[in-house]
């Protein structure tokens, strides 16, 4: 940043989301839990085993690449005080559990082609190829691998000639279909081989239009869990589907096929109803992992600029309705997430039964409307439930039969022509080991070339779901969005940040920071350049992937704001004059956006009014006062820095406190300590009404910029988004004159005058819009 004296330096009913893990995930070593059972005897041959529901279940566990056997848990009989037999699927009684390999299942029949090797097994990395006989085509995947996870890579081979009405279903690896013909109402049947579990749709109908019914169906053996990126992929691309098919002015008709921007019509047509779990077997910890999921799914949803109505409930034995889809504040994502956040585990403590079919009963009661009281096109809104359970329930029945009525309140699958599927999407995400897979496929929607039932190992892998949906492809234009996750790299954290460096002849390098803006420009300071600096002499440094390897790209040109002239009040005796310190920097390539790589938000722009979830009538002075209000404003800048280990260089994110109320002017006034401002007699001279200030003692010691964080982004961080206000120009102090000092820049005796100043976006505005007009930012 800009030094006195010195070289210029250089981010509508979702239906349901019912939370219930059925255990305890936290793995607890057996010495550490009490159990009514003896732990005499239970050990696993190459495993561990662990106990989960106070004991009274016992869970094996394998390495990688291996599952228990005979059984993956066991259950203590109190009666008895005696473990369930170590039984395997053909009813027999083995004396010892062992860890074994991991195999997948084999083709139990493939239609009209080839397949090699034949084997009665397949181990991890065996390979499968599949081949037609002449007259049909191949679609699929020829070649499949044995993954770690027991399942088969790619999609199910199929061999189809287009004989019939609509396309051969194909027999996935595992089934055994019934049924060959594929006449307009013909059915077909599947069956999993003895042991594994069906999931998707055991029966499929010829619909017209030529597709299937319902979703392709699997096989799965009990140790075996989707991983969290299988799940958030194939979770956030069915639910991306529906959230952009709820902007219909005027319905679905059933061949409406058209691609929808994310964007609902005023009226609304989406609700979510969020159902926690509260029971006595899901315990604090998985009800506070479930709260965050759910956080994180309503940031996700409100990041594609959309406000569906919200409802909230937990259940136990009874149902606690915290917040209706009528209630007028349902649809502020903000006051959701405050009534979110006050929930507790505690509320069921006294009645801790699991009574599934009572919550989904309340849900389909917050659906019902009476005839007369229906509001118009109450028949348009979508629904989607997500369902985080086990599969159990202990009271109150089957839930099923709520599913179904449900179906029959929003006239779905009762008219063949019309069958209304879309207005109902049921996730359901089974959790521990404990999952009935039957009970949950039974559940599920089935929908195809969608998948809405998954099992994941934990609560942790569940958040880890939700945290990876948080940032995806298919929105990848979106401002100011950045990857949080544990796994994140500097680039998934600051995809914007650029360095910018210029190399002059006889005098080195010059550093600066900048930010991605767009896919063609870099917003920056003026004073990283002279007029002399040719394009060719200018390289701007972006992460190339998450592993932090750079990528080089080519300037164009640099746009200077016309006001700027560092040297405009020499003749005044101020050596360095910062006024209108802005540049941009055009790049002669197109950015391709990804999770590494992806624009910060400008205010006064259509992103950032999406990205404040604020009305899409929202002014550049609504803007303003949501992100710079009179007083103190919490905000950071990003500095590099040296790792602890001295290995490489780090990106670090410093908070600060913009001074934009009653100690501004204390603020301002501080300038003139600056080096080469000893004449200056009032710091209005050189501190002008587009500068904001940072920096002091007050309320806290702020961390100082240092001279190669200049042209980086001032951030203000809303929303969960990240809204640029300011670019770093110039400071009082350099608290980082060498490397080392700026390693140890928080260890450092700091002078309480020691300000740094940033060029106000709000007061370059008609600059900005004017430059970056063809860039489709949508400028207010």
């Amino acid at each position: 940043m800009g030094r006195m004296l010195s070289a210029p330096l250089s981010l509508i009913p979702l239906v349901l989301g019912l939370w219930s893990a059925g255990v305890s995930t936290t793995p607890l070593p057996a010495s550490q839990d009490q159990s009514p059972c003896s732990l005499e005897g239970i050990r696993i041959t190459g495993g561990s085993f662990q106990l989960l529901q106070k004991g009274h279940t016992l869970e094996y566990l394998c390495p990688s690449g291996f599952y228990p056997y005979p059984v993956q848990t066991r259950t203590c009989r109190p009666s008895t005080r005696s473990w369930s037999a170590l039984q395997t699927q053909d009813k027999k009684i083995v004396q010892s559990a062992e860890c074994r390999a991991i195999r997948c299942p084999r083709p139990q029949a493939f239609e009209n082609g080839e397949f090699w090797p034949r084997a009665p097994y397949y181990n991890l990395s065996d390979e499968i190829t599949f081949q037609c006989y002449d007259g049909y085509s191949l679609k699929g995947s020829a070649n499949r691998t044995c993954q770690v996870t027991g399942r088969w890579s790619g999609q199910t081979a199929i061999c189809d000639n287009g004989a019939g009405y609509c396309p051969n279903p194909g027999i996935p690896i595992g089934t055994r279909k019934v049924g060959s013909q594929y006449r307009l109402e013909d059915s077909v049947t599947y069956q999993c081989s003895r042991g594994l579990n069906l999931r998707g749709s055991q029966r499929r109908t010829c619909l017209e239009g030529g597709s299937w019914s319902g979703t392709e169906p699997s096989c799965q053996d009990s140790f075996m869990y989707d991983t969290p990126e299988e799940v958030a992929e194939a979770f956030l691309s069915s639910l991306t589907e529906a959230i952009e098919g709820a902007n219909a002015e005027d319905g679905h008709g059933p061949g409406e096929q058209q691609k929808r921007k994310i964007v609902l019509d005023p009226s609304g047509s989406m609700n979510i109803y969020m159902v926690l779990d509260g029971s006595d077997s899901i315990g604090a910890s998985n009800f506070t992992g479930a709260k965050r999921c759910l956080s994180s799914l309503i940031e996700k949803i409100a990041s594609y600029g959309v406000k569906p109505k919200y409802g909230l409930l937990t259940y136990a034995t009874d149902t606690n309705v915290l917040i209706k889809v009528s209630n007028p504040m349902s649809s502020d994502a903000d006051w959701v997430l405050q009534q979110l956040h006050r929930i507790n585990y505690d509320d069921h403590k006294a009645k801790s039964g699991t009574n599934t079919k009572k919550a989904l009963l309340e849900v389909y009661n917050m659906m019902s409307w009476k005839e007369s009281a229906r509001p118009e096109g109450w028949n348009r809104t979508r629904h989607i439930i997500l369902l985080m359970t086990d599969g159990l329930h202990n009271m109150g029945g089957n839930p099923v039969s709520i599913i179904n009525d449900i179906r029959y309140l929003l006239d779905i699958g009762r008219d063949r022509k019309n069958p209304r599927e879309d207005y109902l999407d049921v996730y359901v995400f089974g959790i521990g080991p404990l999952v009935d897979q039957t009970n949950i496929n039974a559940l599920a929607s089935k929908k195809d070339k969608e998948q809405h039932v998954f099992k994941v190992k934990d609560m942790e892998h569940l958040e880890d779901v939700f945290y990876k949906m948080i940032d995806e492809s298919q929105t990848l234009s979106l401002c100011g969005m950045v990857w949080e996750h544990k796994e994140a790299t500097d680039a998934h954290k600051q995809p914007w940040h650029i360095k910018l460096s210029v190399v002059r002849p006889g005098q080195g390098v010059e550093n600066c920071m900048g930010a991605v803006v767009s896919e063609y420009f870099v917003l920056t300071a003026a004073h990283c350049f002279t007029v002399e600096d040719e394009a060719h002499s200018i390289k701007a440094s972006i992460a190339k992937d998450a592993a932090g390897r750079k990528q080089d790209l080519e300037v164009e040109q640099v746009l200077f704001h016309p006001n700027y002239n560092i040297n405009g009040k020499k003749a005044e005796g101020i050596p360095e004059f910062y006024d209108y310190d802005v540049a941009l920097v055009k790049l002669k390539v197109k950015l391709k956006f990804s999770q590494t790589l992806r624009p910060i938000c400008l205010p006064c722009t259509e992103g950032t009014t999406r990205a404040l979830r604020l009305p899409l009538s929202a002014t550049c002075q609504q803007h303003k006062e949501v992100l710079l209000p009179v007083k103190n404003v919490g905000a950071l800048f990003v500095s590099e820095e040296t790792s602890k280990d001295q290995r490489k260089t780090v990106l670090a994110r410093k908070e600060v406190i913009i001074k934009n109320g009653e100690s501004k002017a204390s603020c301002e006034r501080d300038a003139l300590n600056a080096k080469g401002y000893s004449k200056v007699k009032d710091f209005s001279e050189v501190v002008t009404p587009r500068f904001l200030c940072t920096g002091g003692s007050e309320p806290y010691a702020d961390p100082n910029t240092c001279k190669g964080d200049s042209g980086g982004p001032l951030i203000v961080h809303k929303k969960s988004r990240f809204i640029q206000v300011g670019v770093i120009s110039w400071g009082v102090v350099d608290v980082c004159a060498d490397q080392q000092q700026k390693q140890k820049r928080q260890q450092k005796q700091i002078p309480a005058y020691a300000r740094d100043f940033h060029i106000n976006l709000f007061h370059v505005l008609p600059w900005l819009k004017e430059k970056l007009q063809d860039e489709d930012l949508g400028f207010l």
